[in-house]
């Protein structure tokens, strides 16, 4: 499925033999623009413990920096993925940083969840409670960088971009979550600072207004 790496992946130009690869040479001035990775994270508004919650965080991360991608018309070949706690917590500091190599690079908002959401299993310890998660891309390539197996490539990659496309015209026009991915939630709770939080009187007895 992926194949897993430790160390940060940063794509680099100008290796490696033009003939080998049977893909032109990107032009100097458009390898040196590429940029070299795109991240998106943020510090919860609260304390978080349970998968559900960062399963959320990381999935609207992760849609969010394949969104950024696209924008500026690249693909990434790796997907990483951190959680931390907060190092001023009287628990233990736990911090992990994992990386994927993509089978073929992407733009598309659900491989990139789909590989995010895979390292966070791997990531996830419980009675943690963590103060910050992201996603980062790397490995980035225009499209004409890019060196796939074309023959078996191009179908997908052409469904998943006009759909992308689709998302992203329809989200420009309305708002940024207007359409999403399912895995992101509706609520956010981990956005929000507990004290901002809308009571839940459905779900949870203990939120019910009390007269006295």
């Amino acid at each position: 499925m992926y194949r897993d790496s430790n160390v940060r992946i940063l794509g680099e130009f100008g290796t490696g033999s033009a003939s080998s690869c049977g893909v032109p040479w990107l032009e100097l001035e458009e390898a040196a623009s590429i940029a070299k990775q795109v991240m998106s994270s943020r510090s919860f508004g609260r304390r978080v413990e349970s998968l559900q919650e960062l399963n959320e965080a990381i999935s609207y991360h992760a849609a969010n920096a394949a969104q950024r991608l696209r924008k500026q018309g690249l693909f990434a070949n790796a997907v990483s993925v951190f959680i931390q706690n907060s190092p001023f917590d009287q628990a233990k500091f736990y911090g992990r940083t994992e990386t994927v190599v993509l089978p073929a690079p992407t733009e598309c908002s659900m491989q990139v969840t789909n590989a995010a959401l895979w390292l966070l299993k791997k990531m996830y310890q419980s009675e943690v409670y963590y103060q910050k998660a992201g996603v980062m891309l790397s490995d980035l390539v225009s499209e004409e960088g890019q060196q796939t197996d074309l023959f078996a490539y191009s179908s997908a990659h052409n469904k998943s971009g006009r759909l992308m496309n689709a998302v992203d015209q329809i989200n420009s026009k309305y708002r940024r979550s207007t359409i999403h991915l399912a895995s992101e939630g509706v609520d956010r709770t981990w956005a929000m600072r507990r004290s901002f939080k809308s009571p839940n009187y459905a779900g949870d007895w203990n939120e019910l207004p009390v007269v006295s």
